[in-house]
């Protein structure tokens, strides 16, 4: 069984065809977001078409607050349009095929748990960092997706601040996006999302932006040890496009090591997780999906 995997992201829409074991995918070029509801409509029959002979059904990752029993995505992260949509029941009276829907940051979770990192892991994080920043959490091994399954939506962490703004918010402050932009914007680089051009100047610890990105991390770190004291977590995966690269690992765990050490009763009592990149990197949400649809037929 052949599953389409889509998954919406703030700035691109990834796609590909995935084995119902998950051992094989086969990416389908990269798209531009769509920004309104007739282009995206007219995206998704483009790239469904083609294949619809052939799978079994059609999984969406999506950012934003996503009802996965019904299959409607609210609100959407920078998506608004996305807002209200009833992907399931829309891509199913359209296409004929099953359709699942889940959160993007709870399906690389997901994808983690069943074959990746996080296998084998009672408890543990996804962090997914984009545009904005995703969370999935598994408790007691199964993915947790809360009251209104909003659990995970970190992007609205706010500072301990009397008054607060859009951009204090924890998922403005750990964007990649946003990241890859202040970075080429200081070295002047004609493309302001070229994250391969930055990051060759991070590795080579260059002193015009080196500390935006140690400050960075350490957004990251605190994050992560703040949500140690709340779910004591064995492991945490960090996901998202630049998590292939292996120098954000590394200062994100020596930031952590770093805050760790600063307080005795924190060093002391709060245990230190495991800091890992996602094994399946960018693909974690599409294969995430993809399972969580072969879990909901």
């Amino acid at each position: 069984m052949t599953i389409l995997a889509l998954d919406f992201g703030g700035t691109q829409l990834k796609s590909a065809l995935i084995s119902d074991d998950l051992e094989k995918i086969d990416p389908l070029p990269i798209q531009a977001s769509p920004q309104d509801m007739e282009s995206c409509l007219t995206l998704i029959d483009s790239i469904v078409t083609p294949h619809l002979a052939k799978i079994a059904g059609i999984a969406v990752s999506a950012p934003g607050t996503v009802d996965s029993e019904k299959g409607i995505i609210y609100y959407g992260g920078v998506l608004r349009f996305l807002h209200e949509f009833h992907v399931k029941s829309v891509l199913e009276a359209k296409y004929g095929k099953p359709v699942a829907a889940i959160n993007d940051g709870k399906a690389a979770a997901l994808a983690e748990l069943a074959k990746g990192n996080l296998k084998g892991i009672q408890n543990g994080l996804a962090l997914i960092l984009g545009t904005g920043l995703g969370g999935g959490i598994i408790i007691n091994g199964q993915l947790y997706q809360g009251s209104h399954f909003q659990a995970g939506e970190l992007t609205f962490l706010l500072p301990d601040k009397e008054k607060n703004q859009i951009g204090d918010m924890k998922g403005i402050q750990v964007s990649a996006v946003g990241l890859i932009e202040k970075i080429a914007e200081v070295l002047k680089l004609a493309d302001k999302q070229d994250g391969r051009a930055a990051f060759h100047y991070i590795e080579q610890k260059d002193a015009r932006i080196y500390s935006l990105f140690e400050t960075y991390c350490r957004h990251v770190a605190h994050l992560i040890l703040n949500l140690q004291t709340i779910l004591d977590v064995e492991c945490c995966v960090i996901g998202g496009g630049i998590s292939t690269q292996p120098v954000l690992l590394e200062e994100i765990n020596r930031q952590f090591d770093l805050l760790h050490a600063q307080v005795d009763p924190v060093r002391l009592i709060v245990e230190r997780p495991q800091i890992l990149a996602c094994q399946f990197f960018n693909d974690a949400n599409l294969l995430g999906a993809a399972y969580f649809l072969t879990k909901s037929v």
